[in-house]
């Protein structure tokens, strides 16, 4: 097991499962002290044991959507550790979301109910703006720290049939963007990073994922972010702000740049 993250400190919303759960694992791997946050409940319980297998895993209970949730697990962060390096915004919904489910599968827009376009937007776009504001204090306080959202391809935002998750995404990313010019003079680095396809989460819902099975299309890994995750945790990553960072595309993006990166996966 590597220890260059020792004393490294990593908070990932929606922790419990998908990417957020495999860029737990491998910043544990690492030697990083991780804490995952998600709805309080047995998944976020049996998650935080499976990661404790491979490091100092722990857990909190958040919902992003709330401002008392997310203060909360502030307030339980900061007395319980004395840093938070990395900050990572995982915490999602799409085609998972309460009412897409019961959707025909061709259905336009206008067949939405208002309620799931309202619990979209709140997770992926508000929530967003209440994590981060609630942490970086924490942040400032210590003169360092390092947040990643994790977003969706370019494409993906106006695409049909992608209402409200990918409209959603640009918001968040318009609002990173305005986060990261903000905070850079402030000593903290914010960058988005994006898996760059489809990829084999819970987000994705079941239907979907057959659909991509069934007719042999390309489907991306939980894992795809865990390189690029990685980085943003490592030295090579100081003064990288502002940025979106694709995990399929990685690789290319460090050979652009001349930056040599020795990666060991979890």
């Amino acid at each position: 097991m590597s220890t260059s993250l020792k004393n490294f400190t990593a908070l990932i919303t929606g922790g419990s499962s998908g990417m957020g759960f495999e860029m737990a694992k491998q910043l544990l791997s690492e030697g990083a002290n991780v804490i995952i946050a998600a709805r309080s409940g047995q998944k976020l319980n049996d998650a935080s044991a499976l990661l404790s297998q491979y490091g100092n895993a722990y857990s909190v209970a958040m919902d992003v959507r709330s401002e008392d949730s997310v203060s909360t697990a502030a307030d339980w962060v900061e007395n319980h550790f004395d840093r938070l390096d990395m900050l990572v915004c995982n915490a999602g919904i799409g085609n998972n979301a309460p009412g897409m489910k019961e959707l025909p599968a061709e259905h336009r827009f206008f067949d939405i109910p208002v309620s799931t376009v309202r619990a979209v937007i709140e997770t992926n776009f508000l929530g967003c703006f209440i994590v981060v504001s609630r942490f970086v204090p924490f942040m400032l306080r210590q003169g360092h720290g390092s947040l990643a959202y994790v977003s969706t391809s370019t494409a993906t935002m106006t695409k049909s049939g992608q209402l409200p998750y990918g409209p959603s995404k640009a918001g968040a990313e318009a609002m990173t963007a305005i986060m990261a010019d903000e905070l850079r003079e402030m000593g903290i680095m914010m960058n988005v990073i994006c898996p760059g396809g489809f990829t084999d989460t819970p987000m994705a819902g079941e239907g979907v994922l057959e659909h991509f099975r069934k007719n042999n299309l390309p489907v991306l890994p939980p894992s795809i972010l865990n390189k690029t995750i990685s980085f943003l945790a490592s030295p090579l990553s100081a003064g990288i702000s502002g940025e979106k960072l694709i995990g399929k595309e990685f690789d290319a993006w460090l050979a652009e740049r001349g930056i040599e990166f020795d990666f060991c996966p979890a």
